[in-house]
């Protein structure tokens, strides 16, 4: 079992600061030994696309989405459209930020341990020759929510083979989302590929960038697909929070028709006594860090939510499994179907899989594209750094490398821009 051992709890960053701050408690971390190693090497799960119509998929989507914002910080003043004005809690001042939609990671854990409940009664329940049966409908090693997966994501943010980290939300990834919107590119008819994507916030930036960007999206696991990366990607564009249609108002309405067709409304005392109760207690608003009740109710019916699916699809495929298959998988024709960029954050952890996460840059990038890996500059526990990701690629000498972003923190961040050589 590995750890990063340098990370936050989860670090859901409700402080945009927090995406350039590390902790001074946290220092002590650092110091800790790997606290297990194992020495089996579990086969690897085979890259595979992700059938978005499929029942496993429409139906882990759960009735409501808890959620709350990415609040990033723009690097450099802009007015792209995902982008709003929010106050800096410390000093006052008024900066913009790019504002990403994300579900809330105490509702995935909490889905999880849902299903697996559920599963496990299923189970107890069967004959003893279907359980196998059960457990491969579901999708997952042990129960369709992967209870596996639930402990060890609080206990350990990698396991070797089984689990790589996707449930939360790293710092690398918000860099890179910085980095792009400084960048302010056009991707019209562009065609994108984030490789372990996990909350796929800098892929999620891209894609509410053009109606016409192709944005794929790879995780090791099929569970962060279904349970963070597909969420993700609806609240940030065919579910957004801020497009749908305001309750509130909607009742006022009724109400309104419901008075008049009943005419004069005898309870407007008692009423006026409960608006005066309900306005004791203030909402929840996610651009003040406050997430507590803020949901979005999905679609219950399979005619509806196989729509929202055919709707994704339109712009995005989302692919499972591990970097060895992947260019395989593709199957490309020529350069031309390769893609135009190539984005990946947080993913250089561990040196032994360096040159497979390289081998899929180089031959799934267009001759004229470029890829962008955000990283930090070394990873305690585990080994994986910057330098030895970047000697790998010199010693190849088919890409020019150079460094376009570095936030200076305890453990330097930096995003690397790969572009072929002419």
């Amino acid at each position: 079992m590995f750890k990063f051992n340098f990370s936050a709890a989860d670090l859901e960053f409700d402080d945009p600061e927090l995406a350039n701050t590390q902790d001074d408690n946290q220092l002590e971390d650092l110091s800790k030994p790997l606290e297990s190693l194992s020495v089996s090497s579990p086969s690897l799960v085979p890259a595979s696309q992700l059938d978005l119509q499929s029942k496993s998929c429409t139906s882990s989507l759960p009735l409501t989405l808890h959620y709350e914002l990415a609040q990033i910080p723009v690097l450099t003043q802009g007015s792209d459209a995902t982008t709003a004005i929010a106050t800096d809690t410390k000093t006052g001042k008024e900066k913009e930020v790019i504002t990403i939609y994300k579900r809330n990671l105490e509702d995935v854990k909490f889905q999880i341990a849902q299903e697996d409940d559920e599963f496990d009664d299923k189970n107890d329940t069967a004959p003893a020759h279907s359980t196998s049966e059960a457990a491969n409908q579901g999708g997952a090693r042990t129960g369709p929510g992967g209870v596996e997966m639930l402990a060890l994501a609080g206990k350990s943010d990698l396991v070797k083979g089984v689990y790589e980290g996707g449930l939360k939300t790293w710092e690398c990834a918000l860099d890179l989302v910085a980095y792009l919107a400084e960048q302010k590119g056009s991707y019209d008819d562009k065609k994108v590929l984030e490789l372990g994507c996990g909350s796929a916030l800098p892929g999620i930036y891209v894609l509410t960038q053009s109606s016409s960007v192709k944005v794929d999206l790879q995780d090791y696991n099929d569970q962060v697909l279904k349970l963070v990366t597909l969420p993700n990607v609806l609240l940030n564009t065919h579910v957004r929070p801020d497009q749908q249609p305001d309750e509130e108002v909607e009742e006022e309405v009724e109400d309104d028709k419901k008075k008049t067709a009943d005419g004069a409304d005898d309870n407007d005392e008692g009423e006026d006594e409960d608006d005066e109760d309900e306005d004791d207690v203030p909402e929840a608003d996610p651009a003040d860090g406050d997430f507590m009740g803020v949901e979005l109710d999905l679609p219950d019916s399979d005619e509806d939510r196989l729509k929202l699916m055919q709707k994704v699809e339109e712009q995005t495929k989302f692919y499972m499994g591990d970097w060895s298959e992947l260019v395989d998988l593709f199957a490309f024709k020529s350069d031309e179907d390769k893609y135009d960029l190539i984005l990946t954050s947080e993913t250089i952890y561990a040196e032994e899989s360096h040159q497979k996460l390289y081998d899929t840059i180089k031959n799934s990038l267009k001759r004229s594209g470029k890829a962008l890996v955000a990283a930090k500059t070394f990873y305690f526990g585990v080994g994986g750094d910057i330098l030895s990701f970047r000697r790998l690629i010199e010693k190849d000498g088919a890409f020019d490398v150079k460094v376009v972003f570095s936030a200076q923190a305890f453990v330097r961040r930096e995003v690397l821009e790969l572009t072929f050589k002419a």
